[in-house]
């Protein structure tokens, strides 16, 4: 066991050579690496459940993002400092806070490549992509028939954890390779579905291939991270997955369940009452537990129980999550567990409860119904206009719209240079990386709906 934690928490960093930095770990090198990325900055205006929200303290991607890496890294140390007390040895080269670090560093950068308006926006690409590649099917564009049956999938099945890869690899610090140049430790507790689109599209029963985490174009750099950390490979389009990521993704479960249900009580998506009763599971055992009575008193002082039931909640799945992985940690070294922590923590069913609530109350909300289509249609919009860009290059509406792409289009030769699946991708790249309101506004602007810089 020593020597698959010392692999498995590899400070090599991909895309250039190990290097030290006396003030801080590898991975707090990699936190603040993420920290300070555009990619990051640009969370702050993407949705998390409720879009455009008009109560600043609703969470946003970006506080969402940090609240998660919060609880990673006080999971991720408590999980350390379990196995380190079972291996001496291992103990003598690894401290407890390297285990929370790494999966801190982890979680921020988890959303890093969701599109604008949450995980409608990935449903507004995979839809839109869908009728698209029919289309051009029946036309026999070259534009369709020389993808890959991967590259279409990945189209098809956009997923915003495989646009995340791709991301802190590839696109941001495209100029000095490897993206980010995190180290290979993180990368793996990064990457929560370590597939591509064509096994996730089959609906493979286990949890971690539910979602693409690899697109095709990304496969050379995982393969590279996952044979520095000592991950199999099952099949051609499956690995399996790093210990940490089980981490990652139970701090990504504790967060957006519990502080989406704290967002929608603020926004009154949910009353007091039912509020407190999904709670109380989480909650009543702690003996620094308030009152549960819904009218105990006033409006600051419910405010103030609210927070405080959240941290205690938020200490008691961490504990359960921490649980939870030392029952199953041997499966997970092994490749053999193939599930959720969740699915065998004490209070799994009361999380399912709670979010079973949260989809009643907050995410199927009016208002955030109403909004997730408004986004849904700025997307398609946008995608709409810049294929057929591509569809169209000598035309008028195709010569204009080429000026207007990104600076990873090739200016000289237009798209001539790029493959199909390279030019899908990068407007997909374009897309997904705006902010909620740019992407309103840039869809405003090219439909005629709004005059460019301001003017109405």
């Amino acid at each position: 066991m020593s020597a698959d934690w010392l692999q498995l928490l590899s400070t090599a960093r991909h895309g250039a050579p190990e290097d030290q930095a006396p003030a801080r770990s590898p991975f707090q090198r990699d936190y603040d690496r993420v920290l300070f990325s555009g990619a990051f900055r640009r969370l702050a205006d993407k949705t998390q459940v409720f879009p455009l929200p008009y109560d600043d303290h609703v969470h946003s991607r970006l506080t969402h993002s940090l609240e998660v890496a919060s609880i990673g890294r006080s999971l991720g140390t408590l999980v350390g400092g379990r196995v380190l007390a079972r291996d001496p040895k291992l103990a003598a080269r690894l401290d407890a806070r390297d285990f929370g670090d790494c999966v801190a560093a982890a979680c921020l950068a988890h959303d890093l490549g969701n599109p604008p308006f949450g995980h409608v926006g990935e449903d507004a690409i995979k839809e839109f992509f869908g009728k698209l590649l029919k289309s051009l099917d029946e036309a026999k564009h070259p534009l369709a028939s020389e993808l890959s049956a991967r590259q279409r999938a990945d189209l098809e099945q956009f997923e915003g954890n495989a646009q995340t890869l791709r991301i802190v690899t590839r696109l941001e610090r495209p100029s000095i390779g490897g993206g980010l140049q995190l180290t290979n430790a993180t990368l793996g507790a990064l990457v929560k579905y370590p597939c591509t689109s064509l096994v996730a599209h089959k609906k493979a029963p286990e949890k971690g291939a539910k979602k693409p985490g690899l697109f095709d174009s990304e496969i050379p750099a995982w393969v590279a991270v996952a044979n520095a950390l000592g991950l199999p490979r099952a099949n051609d389009d499956q690995w399996q997955r790093h210990p940490l990521a089980f981490l990652t993704e139970a701090a990504d479960d504790i967060a957006y369940l519990l502080l989406d249900w704290e967002d929608g009580r603020r926004l009154k998506q949910v009353p007091e009452p039912v509020f407190l009763e999904m709670l109380a599971p989480f909650c009543k055992d702690d003996p620094r537990c308030p009152d549960l009575a819904p009218e105990a008193g006033d409006y600051t002082s419910r405010m103030d129980r609210a927070d405080q039931l959240r941290a205690i909640a938020v200490n008691t799945l961490v504990h359960d999550a921490a649980d939870s992985f030392d029952q199953v940690c041997d499966g997970i070294l092994a490749g053999t567990y193939v599930d959720e922590l969740k699915a065998t923590m004490k209070h799994r069913q009361a999380m399912n409860d709670l979010q079973g609530q949260c989809v009643k109350r907050c995410y199927q909300a009016r208002d955030v119904l109403k909004m997730e289509l408004a986004g849904a249609e700025a997307i398609q919009g946008l995608l709409t206009v810049f294929v057929n860009g591509i569809l169209e290059p000598g035309s008028l509406r195709g010569t204009h719209l080429a000026k207007l792409y990104p600076s990873q289009f090739p200016r000289a030769g237009a798209l001539a240079p790029l493959t199909p699946y390279e030019q899908l991708q990068r407007l997909t790249d374009h897309i997904s990386g705006m902010t909620d309101h740019y992407a309103v506004r840039l869809y405003r602007e090219l439909r005629g709906m709004r005059y460019p810089g301001g003017r109405d």
